[in-house]
């Protein structure tokens, strides 16, 4: 049994903390001083689950260590830390599907629940930010079994703002005049601030013109009194499914208070559905030239600027970015293919890099090659040509700039037969000159975006079956993935760039993702595990008994971590007007996210540490 006595802190203690986390740091001195005071402190070891009498209900805020939320099969849906923050409810009424298990050993402040739901009733904004919470880990759920919806989306994306409001007295002719001059189909009718009905259009063909209604009657005499409607943290699909159920097509939103803030049509989900992924790269693959795909990729900003805005994990949003630059090329492919003619022969395209592994950003340069069929001969090798220029020309024009190192199938060393790949792969592994790791280090992150990818399995299990025991090769590979240290220096502080345009900012790409990137290659590679994904990589490591359990988690919850930073960053330049970049201002973070950033390159230095020392015989 754990111990879970509750004693009384120093106060001084429990309310500096509780001024660094959210969303307590927006209380008065005194408001949080209150809330420290109600506050207990349990201390749980690590894999306990938190249910039963040993954690009663109420609001939990680590202090130290770290605690997951799992599923019922035990698999991790969210990693929380210190300063984060879960509510258990009455046992009644927690979640059936998911619970909290802490990852390590854990000390709490603890509210119990009549005092956190006083808390939330006096204060509205911290109301709202533990029911976004909540909303948000419904999501993640969700998330964890199927592609993120628009109908995730909360009723507050889709809907007009600034309905238009009239009094019951108003007569039918005025209510006409404005609705037309504002150019909606729906009008609310209040008393006050209090909603008491709707008229709609097809209620002025129903109930006034069929009915013959003077058009001097008040509005109140034929207006739908029988309301349903929603707030604007409700989901879309709560709309939906209310909209079906009513058989309604507008739906008032209103406030705690009851006040209207906003009308949803159908027309309004329609429109939202354009920030579903599945539907942006449905029509995608129906563009009918590449104007057409250039018009429509203008849309993708602001689109993953939506898509971080819902909370929606950075994993998910690089693998739908990346699965945009997949359909861009393959449109394009399939544009050539109708301007050329069909191939002359068996081929692959293939992505490179960040496309290839499924984690890339706004803002990427092209990474691609052509995979030829050794049975294609020579007279047919042209029209390969053509096909490069094409899609490359086609993929500059979209936004996906020509690589600056070439590394694009319009070059001949990247477009080549299966068999004179094998050979160009050989010669770089046989010598691993400097030029030849960086170019391995491109190549060796590799898949097959349109055509055999047979072509591409089989180049593959060439490569990985001639890395295994090339101990000069993965020293050299070895070398260069070290190259790169995480920006952290002594006393842990922040290693800032210290000229040039960036001066007194942190790459986080060059310094935070790319060495857990190439760590994560170069075991695999010494392995022969051929999977891509950087995540998939490190789970595979573990998996073959190469890496531990922990150590592989802690660089994906640190590669996780980082990718999050660097797209939240992207998306304020992006609202701000300016071009993504990787870069950012340390300064810019708060404390906590500071001090996790930290933590995560701390985690990367380690992990070089260690394959510094594995590779060491080679180096």
């Amino acid at each position: 049994m754990a111990q879970t006595t509750e004693v009384n802190p120093e106060l001084d203690l429990i309310e500096a903390f509780l001024a660094d986390c959210l969303p307590f740091d927006s209380l008065s001195d005194e408001q949080r001083r209150q809330c420290a005071g109600e506050m207990g402190v349990r201390y749980y070891p690590a894999n306990r689950v938190f249910e039963g009498d040993d954690a009663p209900d109420g609001l939990y805020v680590l202090r130290s260590g770290a605690v997951d939320r799992v599923d019922l099969e035990g698999n991790r849906l969210e990693h929380l830390e210190e300063g984060d923050s879960f509510l258990l409810r009455p046992q009644a009424e927690r979640p059936k599907d998911s619970r909290y298990r802490s990852a390590e050993d854990v000390l709490v402040y603890r509210l119990d629940y009549p005092a956190y739901q006083a808390l939330c009733g006096s204060h509205r904004h911290i109301d709202r930010f533990f029911r976004a919470q909540s909303r948000r880990r419904l999501r993640q759920a969700a998330r964890h079994s199927e592609q993120p919806s628009y109908l995730l989306g909360p009723v507050s994306s889709a809907m007009s703002r600034d309905p238009l409001v009239v009094l019951p007295e108003d007569s039918v002719c005025r209510v006409a005049q404005a609705m037309t001059e504002r150019r909606v189909s729906s009008a609310l009718v209040a008393q006050g601030n209090t909603l008491i009905g709707i008229v709609t259009d097809r209620d002025f063909r129903s109930r006034i013109l069929a009915a013959e209604l003077d058009g001097r009657a008040t509005i109140w005499s034929c207006m739908s009194s029988s309301i349903v409607s929603l707030s604007p943290d409700d989901s879309l699909f709560d709309a939906v499914l209310t909209m079906t159920q009513s058989g309604i097509h507008h739906l008032p939103v209103t406030d705690e208070t009851g006040q209207a803030v906003g009308m949803l049509t159908t027309s309004d989900i329609n429109v939202a559905r354009e920030n579903d992924p599945v539907y942006f790269v449905q029509r995608l693959m129906r563009m009918p030239d590449v104007a057409a795909m250039q018009a429509h990729l203008k849309k993708l900003p602001a689109l993953v600027a939506a898509w971080v805005g819902a909370e929606m994990p950075a994993t998910q949003v690089t693998q739908l970015t990346t699965a945009v630059s997949d359909a861009v090329a393959r449109r394009l492919i399939a544009l050539a293919e109708a301007e050329l003619g069909p191939a002359p022969g068996e081929y692959c395209w293939l992505g490179f890099g960040s496309q290839a592994r499924g984690e890339q950003l706004l803002g990427g340069d092209q990474d691609n090659g052509l995979l030829i069929a050794d049975s294609v001969v020579d007279e047919a090798l042209p029209w390969f040509a053509k096909l490069a220029k094409y899609v490359s020309d086609g993929l500059d024009a979209c936004g996906y700039i020509y690589c600056p190192g070439g590394v694009m199938a319009t070059s001949p060393e990247w477009c080549q037969r299966l068999s004179s790949w094998c050979q160009t792969v050989d010669a770089w592994l046989k010598a691993p000159t400097p030029d030849a790791v960086m170019r391995v280090s491109i190549f060796f992150d590799l898949r097959a975006i349109h055509g055999s990818a047979s072509l591409c399995q089989k180049l593959q299990a060439h490569m990985l079956a001639s890395t295994q025991n090339n101990s000069i090769f993965l020293a050299a590979l070895a070398e260069n993935a070290l190259a790169s240290r995480p920006p952290l220096g002594v006393l842990r502080r922040f290693i800032l760039e210290r000229s040039g345009d960036h001066h007194d900012t942190l790459n986080l790409k060059k310094r935070g993702v790319l060495p857990i990137v190439e760590l994560a290659r170069l075991h695999a590679l010494a392995h022969g595990i051929d999977a891509v994904n950087t995540h998939q990589r490190l789970q595979a490591l573990t998996k073959a008994g190469v890496m531990a359990l922990a150590d592989s988690r802690n660089l994906e919850d640190a590669l996780t971590l980082i990718t999050q930073i660097r797209l939240e960053a992207q998306v304020e330049q992006l609202l701000a007007g300016d071009a993504p970049s990787n870069y950012l201002d340390p300064k810019s973070l708060g404390k906590l996210q500071r001090g996790y950033l930290k933590d995560a390159f701390a985690v990367v230095n380690d992990a070089q540490t260690s394959a510094r020392m594995r590779y060491r015989p080679g180096l």
